[in-house]
């Protein structure tokens, strides 16, 4: 190829593209520190959010136990039957260093509104195991946006990852072996036209 041909030109446009590639194999290295870094943060609010649900898994759970006491497990089934399948949700995202970061927005709150049902037909213990279960919800929310973020931040690490791989192992060394080729012929060149001009003084 004219690029690897032994000329000066080329020898230039070789260190020059070594240059720019160690540039961009370190940008990667940092790229993948800060990534790795939100996946940490992440991770540890996962952890937070994961306690928190099974200490409201028992709490709900045994509200449920209350209610079922209260009123009979099929009497709550039946109240089930009114509850409304939820399609209150949008997903919108934001973008670290790339990576698009999803963000679940429940747009329900937390309140009376959400109970439809009869009040005079049941209990308020049902009422508490409703409002605990909503409020549970809004964490299994969370938990699947950080899971689906510590997905996708994985996902760009390992990209990150292999691309640096691939720059320090492979593409930097091949530029540096020939460009170290180009160099010896150039400077094998040279003593080459340096003899001849001897001899050719030499001969006058």
């Amino acid at each position: 190829m004219n690029e690897y041909l032994p000329t000066k030109t080329n020898l230039m446009n070789l260190q020059s593209s070594i240059k720019l590639s160690k540039q961009g194999q370190s940008l990667l290295e940092h790229k993948k520190l800060i990534l790795m870094n939100q996946k940490q943060e992440y991770e540890e609010k996962a952890k937070k959010i994961r306690e928190q649900i099974n200490n409201f898994f028992k709490e709900a759970y045994m509200q449920l136990r209350e209610a079922s006491m209260d009123m009979g497990i099929d009497n709550i089934r039946k109240v089930v039957d009114f509850f409304p399948i939820e399609d209150d949700i949008d997903i919108k995202y934001k973008t670290i260093m790339g990576v698009e970061i999803p963000s679940i927005v429940w747009n329900q709150k937390v309140d009376n509104k959400n109970i439809n049902y009869n009040f005079y037909s049941t209990t308020i213990s049902l009422d508490k195991t409703v409002m605990k279960f909503n409020e549970l919800k809004e964490y299994l929310f969370n938990l699947a946006e950080l899971e689906n973020t510590l997905r996708r931040l994985e996902i760009a690490i390992r990209k990150v990852q292999t691309r640096s791989n691939a720059l320090q192992n492979i593409i930097i060394p091949e530029q540096e072996k020939i460009a170290k080729t180009i160099q010896n012929a150039l400077e094998e060149k040279e003593r080459e036209d340096f003899s001849r001009l001897k001899v050719i003084k030499k001969n006058k």
